[in-house]
Formats: C-alpha cells, structure tokens, sequence
C-alpha cells in the first residue's frame, strides 16, 4: 500500500482501472465454470443413472431365474464406457450376482453394502446405484462407479482457456486505461501543474484551464476561484501595506517633527535661564537666581518627559536602536549610583549596594541599562520617605546561559494586587491619589520593561501594600543581536589575556576588514608605532581598556556594534575619553576622514571635570574665527548668538540653508553651527551644497538640531559635520567647547583653513 501511494495519479488510475476489469473478467468466468462444472456433473449422473437403468431391464431376467453368467454378460458391455471404473449386479438378498471391473481395477473388492438408490461424489469416483424392479417386486440392485476425469480434463482446459484471456484482456484493459485514464488524470495533472508555477513564480494572476463541466470541473472553477481571492487578497494586502508604510514613515517624520517643535523652546528656556543666571551672578544680583533655578529645573524635568514620551513612541514604531558594547558591571550601576543619590537623599532614604567582587562584565547596551536602573531607583526614592533602598545585583545560570539580575527593593508604600496589575500600561501610575500626590506619567517602568525585553530579558515586582516592593531586573550577561552569529576570533585580534604589553607607543586600529587592519600595521609599524588590531567593535572595546593606547584609528561602517556605538561608548567611559580617536571611512577627501568630534564627546550628564580639561586641550590663543549661525528660529539664533558673543566670537546669522550659503560665498566662516530642520532648504541639503565647492570643505560643521539623528541621517552627514548636539539636551558649556573644538581640530587639521 505504501509504494502504491508513492504511484503518480496516471499510474493509479491505469493500474485501478487494469485491477478492476481484471477482477470483474475473473469472476465472470469463475461463474461460468463452476455453472458449467454443476451442469456437467448432473449430467454424468444423469448419463450413469440412464446406463443403470438400461442394464437393470437387461439383467431384470438374469435376476428373476438366477443366471448369474447372463449377468456377467450385460456387465460386459460396459467397456465402452472408459470412465466406467466398475459394476456390480447384487440379488435381492444382498449377495454379489455378477460383476465388472476395468483393466486399472482388477482385484479391488466389492462395496461392502448396498446403498439406497441414488447417487454420490467422493474425492475420486461418482457412485450410483439404481433398483431393479419387476412387478413391484425389487429384484436387486445395480451400482456403477465412475471416474471424475471427464471433470477434471473438462477444468483443465478451462484454465487455460481462462488464462489467456486474462492475459489478453489485461494487454487489452492497459492500453485502454492508459488512454482513458487521462480524461480523469490530466484535469488533476494541470491542475498540480498551476499549484506549482503559482508557488515557484507567486503569480496569482494565472488560472487553470476547464475542460468539462463534471466534478474535476467544478474543482477546477474552486481552484481559480481561490486564486483569484488570493489575488485580491494580495491587492488589497499591497495596498494596505503601502498605506502602513507610508502611515510608518508619516509617523516617523512627524515624530522627527515633534522632536524639533518641542525641544526648540525647551533649548530656548533652558538656555536663556542659564544665561540668566549667569549674568545675574556677573552682576552680583542674586535674588532671581533660586527662581531662575526652578525655570531651569522645571525645563530639565519637562524635557525628561518629553524625551520618554518620544522614546516610547519610538519604541512603538520599530523605530528604537540598540547598541550593544562589553562593559563592567561594577562600572555602570556606580555611575547610577552617584546619579541617583541626590534623589535619594531628598527623601531621607538610604541607599544600599549589594554586590560580589566577581560581577564581571556583561554585553548589553549601556545606555538602555543605567536608564533602566536609574528609573526604578528614582520610583522608589518617589514613593519611599525616611527608608532605605536596596540595590542588590546577582547573577545565575539558566538553561546554560547566564542572566544577571538587579533587584531593586524598597521600604515604601507598596501596591495592591490591582495596582500592580496596572503597573507596567503606558501613562499609568497605581491609582490617581497617586498620581496627585506623587506626579509622574507612568511611562519610567514602561519604557524600562520594553528596554528590558529589547535585550532579551524582562521585568518583574513584588508588591504588599505599606511593606515596599522589589523589582527585579533580568538581563542575559551576553546580549545576541537578531542574526548575529559567533565569530571565531581573528587571526590579527589578540585577547586580553595574551597582552601584557606597555600602554607607551601603542596604536589601537578597529576594523572589520582583514586587508585595512594589514595596511594600517605595516604603516604605523614603520613609523615606529606597536601596533594592535581588533576585527570588531567589542573587542576593541576589551583591547582598548586593557592597553590604553595612545590613539586609536576606528572604523566607521562594521556589522553588530558600528563606529558609532564603539565611539560612544569610548566617550561614556571616564578612563578611555582621553583617549584620541580617528575614524577611518569611506569619503571623497582624506581630510573629511577625521570627522563628527571624533577627537572629543561629551555624554550626559557631563562631568565638570571633563569638560574643563577638553577646554584646556583646545584652549586657542589667538583671535576666534567667524561663527556662521543658521537656524529657521530666531529667538534661538539670539541665544546662541550672546552665549557665543559673550565668550569671545564673532557671529553671523542665516535663517535657512540658502542664505546661509550667500553668507558664506561673502565672507568665509571659521565654523558654521547647523539646524536640520529648516525651510526652503534644510540642514542636509545646505550640507551637500557647501562640499560641492573643495574651498568650502574644510569649514567644520556642528549641527544643533531638535531633530532626532537617525542611523540614515548619519550616512547622510558622515564626514562632513564634526559634532552632533540635541537642541535643549546640551548645556551652553557644551556649545562653547564643542565649538572650541571643531575650530580648533578644523585649524589643527588645515593650517590654510
């Protein structure tokens, strides 16, 4: 049964169709023989019984006057009869009167009695036995054995006969049911072969052919019935995914627009109101100062706001990156640490840290991390008053991987059952007495727990009311991007624990390329540099802690962790953002290579100290070049015209990207500040218009924008801006050093410029 399932539909409809006529010639002729053998059976009983009546009258004499010779006689006539084995004549008291036996059965005895008259079969031999009668009166009893033979030639031929018609008409009933088994096979067969061009081209669009108006028929209007709802289907599906992609990118730009309507006056509150109080303190009156303090505090605390409801419309949308780098543990959570306690400390509450020596280091994305912690850490300063806080970090193996956990656990109010049923919907707080006693949007613990699970883990609480609560944070030690598979470790990076080798004179070069690494050895080799090389983002990373080079050359564009998030994080790491870095790209001039600040970032919040001693870095003695400021908003081009004024540089204005380059073709800026979004022309394509001209570009760009620089945005500013600032996330701090430095990395790297 299973090779005839495995048959194609033309083969088993031939071999069911041969089957089928075979069986039913089979039969018939079956029937015929067995009616033939019953009739030719009573026949010779027939034939037999008429021989025994004729010697029973013959012998009826014989009998009457006991000659037994006369007996013998008429018995002898039998041997014209061949079948007739042998007779037998018995008296009417039982006795033997005369017999007949052929050639073959000479010898053989007698039946041992008589039978009644009548007739049998054995295996062998037809018995009969007929009554001889005269008057009434029963003389004897005459019995005739025959042989079957007559039977058994008679079948014989008959299965030959039969034989070769079954042969016959299976020769007869193949061709036929080859022919005609096409009028069902081929439908079907067409059918099969529309299935498969419709999967192998996806084109609904093709129908199959009818032929009749019979069941294969009515499967054949089904099946291209079905494909033409496919079809429709997939017109409607199209259009319905054109619609989403555009409703996808309509979000994406008015969430880029929101950014810029948003952040643009926060950066003007929050600017002004440090200038403010700037110019207060310069004057020496100090009374609108605690004021001017709240103004800038409120601001902050609106901006975070606005930065979260972003975030998660931009988690929403598929729109939020993660960026994964190695970094200690120990690190981070104390960087939160020294964050959050001014916080704690507004409650009266204590905070407690728990963790071993051995936590190690751990793959995620740094940021989403200490976001994390520093959200449930601020949730439970909120809600907790003179009590203690605990920050206990853990780790443990599960289904042979290991997790990290940070529990997080308070003495506050707690929260009830139905409240913590609650606790993780976006803009929802555990009830609004909540709310209006303790503020907040609800949108921390959101956003913590979608971060969480961007990165493989999760988020739960426990909860009593009065008794406080614990979140526990659960994060896998070693983050795996979607799609990234592990590399066996190049031939070019060595591991940490093979280098023990001095931090003097060494060049850290990052790229993922074999062929670039080899290159830049042999040159920086020759130049009497030691060289060390690492084929991605996180090794160079590990490499970079480990030696502190004096300079590291860093590839831009390489798969899982990129340049960028490898430069960010070199930055955010107090030990490393001394460290000069020089990215290496694929761009048209060989002085745009050094680009977007790669020589200095700043991360927020930034460390005073930090920033003086970038300032002292790139302090420049001589007379500051001319600023050329373009932004579509004029209050904050004012801002920004008096922060920069007041420290020493000369200003000028643009209000879009067109006139900006009527300024520039006038009169040649040292540096140019940069809005993206503008009007008549913005940001981007005023950059791709300024490097159009090689005397123009050299001009270091920062751009100042409210937008939200995406990773396309990126490639379309790459290698000719030299800083990226968020409008409203920076402090004038930050602008004037980020100014200082683009002049003065700008002057460094063209002395013509």
């Amino acid at each position: 049964m299973h090779f005839f399932r495995d048959l194609s539909i033309r083969r088993k409809l031939t071999l069911i169709i041969m089957f089928t006529s075979s069986v039913a010639l089979l039969l018939a002729c079956t029937a015929f023989i067995v009616l033939d053998l019953i009739s030719f059976r009573q026949s010779m009983v027939a034939n037999l019984s008429s021989l025994a009546e004729s010697i029973g009258i013959n012998s009826s004499a014989a009998l009457a006057f006991n000659v037994r010779g006369s007996g013998s006689d008429i018995l002898t006539s039998l041997r014209a009869q061949p079948h007739v084995v042998s007779a037998y004549i018995f008296a009417a008291d039982g006795s033997l009167f005369a017999t007949y036996q052929r050639g073959d059965q000479k010898g053989k005895p007698a039946p041992p009695q008589l039978q009644q008259p009548g007739h049998y079969f054995d295996k062998q031999y037809l018995h009969v036995f007929r009554p001889v009668n005269q008057d009434g009166e029963r003389l004897g009893t005459i019995y005739i054995q025959s042989d079957l033979e007559q039977i058994h030639s008679r079948l014989r031929r008959y299965l030959m006969v039969l034989a070769g018609i079954m042969l016959v008409s299976s020769g007869a009933a193949y061709l036929l049911s080859s022919r005609l088994q096409r009028v069902v096979s081929g439908p079907i067969l067409h059918l099969a072969e529309i299935e498969t061009r419709v999967h192998e081209e996806n084109d609904y669009s093709i129908r199959a052919t009818k032929d009749s108006n019979d069941e294969l028929g009515l499967l054949i209007d089904g099946f291209n019935e079905m494909l033409q709802r496919i079809q429709d289907r997939d017109v409607q599906l199209n259009v319905a995914k054109d619609k989403a992609e555009e409703a996808n990118r309509t979000k994406s730009s008015f969430l880029a627009n929101m950014s810029h309507e948003l952040r643009t006056p926060m950066n003007a509150i929050l600017g002004y109101s440090e200038m403010l109080m700037e110019d207060a303190e310069d004057t020496g009156n100090l009374e609108p100062i605690p004021d001017l303090k709240k103004i800038n505090a409120a601001g902050k605390h609106l901006l975070a706001l606005i930065n979260d409801i972003l975030d998660l419309s931009k988690i929403e949308a598929g729109k939020m990156e993660l960026f994964t780098e190695a970094f200690e543990i120990s690190e981070a959570v104390q960087d939160v640490v020294t964050t959050i306690q001014p916080l704690v400390a507004k409650n009266s509450n204590k905070l407690v840290v728990d963790y071993g020596e051995d936590l190690g280091a751990m793959r995620a994305d740094l940021t989403r991390v200490r976001q994390i912690l520093f959200n449930l850490l601020s949730n439970a300063s909120k809600f907790t008053e003179k009590g203690t806080i605990t920050l206990d970090i853990s780790s443990q193996m599960r289904t042979g991987e290991e997790w990290v956990l940070f529990k997080i656990s308070d003495t506050g109010i707690g929260m009830t059952p139905e409240q913590l049923g609650k606790l993780f919907q976006a803009f929802s707080q555990a009830d609004v007495s909540t709310t209006r006693k303790y503020g907040g949007t609800g949108l921390g613990l959101v956003i913590s727990r979608r971060f969480s699970q961007m990165m493989g883990g999760d988020i739960s609480v426990e909860s009593e009311p009065g008794k406080g609560s614990t979140f526990t944070v659960q994060l896998p030690r070693d983050m795996k991007e979607p799609g990234e598979k592990e590399e066996a470790p190049d031939a070019t990076t060595e591991t940490v624990e093979q280098l023990e080798l001095p931090a003097e004179n060494t060049i850290l070069v990052i790229d993922d390329e074999e062929s670039a690494r080899e290159l830049a050895t042999r040159v920086l080799t020759k130049e009497g540099f030691n060289v060390k090389t690492a084929s991605n983002g996180e090794e160079g990373l590990r490499l970079a802690k480990q030696l502190r080079p004096v300079a590291i050359t860093l590839d831009v564009l390489m798969p899982n962790m990129d340049g960028w998030a490898v430069l960010k994080a070199l930055k955010a790491d107090p030990d490393l953002t001394g460290i000069p870095v020089i990215l290496v790209t694929i761009v048209e001039d060989k002085q745009l290579g050094y680009s977007l600040g790669a020589s200095d970032y700043l991360t927020k919040p930034v460390d005073r100290d930090q920033l003086a001693g970038i300032l002292d870095k790139y302090r420049i003695d001589d007379k500051p070049s001319t600023v050329l400021l373009i932004d579509d908003d004029a209050s904050a081009r004012e801002m920004m015209r008096r922060i920069l004024e007041k420290e020493g540089w000369p200003v000028k204005e643009a209000e879009n990207g067109a006139v900006a380059l009527h300024r520039v073709a006038e009169e040649r800026p040292g540096l140019i500040l940069l809005d993206l979004m503008m009007p008549k022309m913005n940001g981007f394509e005023f950059v791709s218009e300024l490097h159009k001209r090689e005397e123009w570009r050299s001009i270091p760009v920062v751009v100042v924008t409210g937008k939200d620089v995406t990773a396309e945005d990126r490639e379309r500013l790459e290698g000719h801006v030299k800083k990226i600032l968020l409008k409203g996330s920076h402090s004038n701090e930050d602008l004037v050093t980020a100014v200082r430095n683009a002049v003065g990395m700008g002057v460094a790297s063209n002395p013509k410029g």
